[in-house]
């Protein structure tokens, strides 16, 4: 059933001669919600709904061979930009409402001169799946460019944050060139602490599972079809052996996230309660509707598990909501004046 579901979807979102790459609009919009629901399974029956990692630019797919690079303008020792989407999104959700040309990207390059370059990936694969291929993909950039890459700067919104912590933790592991270029990574409304939204998830499917009757337990078994990525922000696995841990996928797994920060780069925090007041209630609890702030700025349930990100990089914004952070002026300028120092 499931499968005759997904050929369904495969139809209604392409005709015959048309490529995932040249989607947009509504059809965008969709398929990425259906990768990040179940791009896994996705990748794995090698449907063409799986989308496939690559960056972009001015609106087209970047290819990364030296013919093509050469053509791209970038300035010769100039700073690369390099923009991640979080789960279900696409590059497409950083534009601005009202004006879907304008997004950090484009403002960091007529503000400071930065290059921007957009990810689009398979938000239901593993973290720990992206953040490698994603460190191939950064090595080849800077390889194949005809010109010096003086500088990258990384901006996630979300799981695209972990992402790019995964792909470091990767990069220096295999010595890759591109990490020492890395500069800046900013994290806008990354979950470093995981999401109580997917521990909420969890705790759903195993109390269905309790419960002996046939309908619960089905409810129990199509909720747990979400995505390796979405399991992965339970915790913020960052690392294949964060998740390929014994009961790593155990209700009350206690996950020690040792995976260490990228020691040559600063790193910045930008997090978002939906409340108006800091100080309000409603803010501790919920942050910004989709990641607590506690996670958001890297610290644990014990002082001895936090992450050690510095005080003065972090800032939280009340009102402003876990989507809206990737599209709102106020984040941009604190962005602006930490790549400015």
């Amino acid at each position: 059933m499931l499968q005759t579901m997904l050929h369904r979807l495969e139809d209604g979102l392409f005709a015959v001669h048309d490529g995932i790459v040249s989607l947009s609009g509504d059809r965008l919009g969709y398929l990425c919600i259906a990768n990040g629901i179940i791009g896994d399974m996705l990748e794995e029956r090698k449907s063409r709904l799986a989308i496939p990692m690559a960056f972009y630019t001015g609106g087209k797919r970047l290819s990364l061979t030296k013919g093509s690079l050469e053509g791209l303008g970038l300035p010769d020792g100039g700073t690369v930009c390099v923009l991640a989407h979080g789960s279900c999104n696409s590059e497409k959700d950083w534009g601005f409402r009202g004006d879907p040309s304008k997004d950090f990207g484009s403002l960091l390059q007529a503000d400071l001169g930065f290059f921007p370059i957009y990810l689009r990936y398979n938000t239901g694969l593993h973290i720990s799946t992206n953040g490698k291929r994603l460190s191939g993909l950064l090595e080849r950039l800077v390889r194949n460019n005809p010109v010096k890459v003086k500088e990258i700067v990384l901006l996630g919104h979300s799981m695209g944050g972990l992402v790019f912590r995964s792909a470091c933790f990767y990069g220096q592991k295999e010595n890759k060139e591109w990490v020492r270029r890395v500069k800046k990574i900013f994290y806008v409304g990354s979950p470093h602490w995981g999401t109580h939204f997917e521990k909420f998830g969890k705790l759903t499917t195993t109390v269905l599972r309790l419960i002996p009757t046939l309908p619960t337990k089905a409810i129990a078994a199509f909720i747990d079809l979400r995505s390796a990525g979405i399991k992965d922000l339970r915790h913020g696995f960052l690392t294949h052996r964060d998740w390929q841990r014994p009961h790593a996928d155990d209700l009350f797994y206690v996950h020690q996230n040792k995976t260490p920060l990228l020691e040559t780069a600063d790193h910045y925090l930008l997090c978002g309660t939906i409340a108006k007041s800091l100080d309000s209630t409603v803010g501790r609890l919920f942050g910004d509707g989709m990641v607590h702030p506690g996670s958001g700025t890297g610290k644990g349930l014990l002082p001895s598990s936090k992450i050690p990100f510095r005080a003065d990089h972090s800032r939280i914004f009340p009102g402003i909501s876990h989507y809206n952070l990737m599209k709102n002026m106020k984040v941009y300028r604190q962005i602006r004046e930490w790549c400015g120092r």
